[in-house]
């Protein structure tokens, strides 16, 4: 969690500095994004639970249904 934090961090004053420097904007912009993506990355890792709930599907009996009809 450190590390994400760090990350995010350094993302941000990357940003501020693409703000006070405008002739090196992209470039500090481009590391803002790098360092957003391996915070991204990190906190994938670092997540045990699945992001979506488990299906589980219901079985049926494989008799005869009697309300079709014939």
């Amino acid at each position: 969690m450190k590390e994400i934090a760090r990350l995010r961090e350094l993302e941000a004053d990357c940003r501020r500095r693409a703000q006070s420097e405008p002739e090196r904007k992209w470039y500090w912009l481009a590391q803002a994004a790098r360092y957003r993506t391996q915070a991204a990355l990190e906190a994938a890792e670092m997540s045990t639970e699945p992001s979506a709930p488990e299906v589980k599907l219901a079985s049926w009996p494989m008799v005869r249904d009697e309300r079709r009809l014939h």
